[in-house]
């Protein structure tokens, strides 16, 4: 065997083709991520980082996991996964996706649809305001507020015939929100969203839980950290956020 052959093996170890380009396309998600969080790297006067730093963090989280993924596959191929793997063949899932519908034509149409509604909202009040011409101010705001109203309304619809889908995508949905409603207009909704999405159907336990949440990471942020969440940049939810931080702090 040559030095080079030796070379590539020690390099490559136990990593096959499928490793690589799943580790490539996470970082390349991230490449991505990393690029367009300019697009809203602005400075908050409570919060010294900017509005791009939590993002930012959560995409070097990312590729961290991405990396050491690759670092563990590259030393031990696919062994420690394969346990992972055979629980969840035997677990039944194939089967209940196949009872529920849930590898269809039109059930991955539907998640489709629901994945585009954050990046929907992204771009199409950008895109209508470009088109009638309108400098930034309250027809922007309408705008967006009945943007965000008309896709609030299509997740909605859409969740009752595929909630995998709608979880998927309240996530990413709150992530886009929430530059312009802001957390603490809109995050006592996504927890309450969230419960009901995993089966919680009971309102009592769902608002007293929500308001727990909520209640323990303002403590957490606005108390103890001093951490500056958004408040929005759309009236109400802009009064509603810096009412809320006044009150607190």
């Amino acid at each position: 065997m040559s030095i080079f052959s030796t070379r590539v093996i020690l390099i490559v170890g136990q990593l096959r083709v499928g490793h690589l380009v799943e580790a490539g396309l996470w970082l390349a998600l991230c490449l991505f991520l990393y690029i367009y969080s300019f697009e809203f790297d602005k400075d908050i006067e409570i919060y010294k980082f900017g509005a791009s730093a939590w993002p930012r963090a959560i995409i070097l989280l990312i590729v961290i996991a991405a990396i050491g993924q690759l670092i563990q596959q590259w030393k031990r191929g696919d062994e420690s996964s394969s346990q992972v793997i055979n629980a969840a063949t035997d677990d039944g899932a194939e089967e209940a996706a196949h009872e529920a519908h849930h590898e269809g034509f039109k059930w991955h149409l539907s998640t489709l649809a629901l994945l585009v509604i954050p990046f929907a909202y992204l771009r199409v009040p950008d895109w209508i305001s470009t088109l009638l011409s309108l400098e930034e101010g309250s027809s922007v705001h309408a705008i967006r507020l009945i943007c965000a109203a008309t896709l609030i309304a299509l997740f909605l619809f859409y969740m009752r015939r595929n909630m995998v889908g709608a979880i998927l995508t309240l996530p990413l949905f709150f992530a886009a929100l929430l530059e312009d409603m802001g957390f603490y207009s809109i995050a006592p909704f996504f927890i309450i969203g969230v419960m009901f999405l995993f089966g919680e159907r009971r309102p009592k336990p769902m608002i007293l839980i929500a308001a727990l949440i909520f209640g323990l990471l303002m403590l957490l942020f606005v108390k103890i950290l001093f951490v500056g969440l958004p408040v929005g940049n759309i009236h109400p939810f802009y009064d509603i956020g810096s009412w809320l931080v006044t009150v607190l702090q």
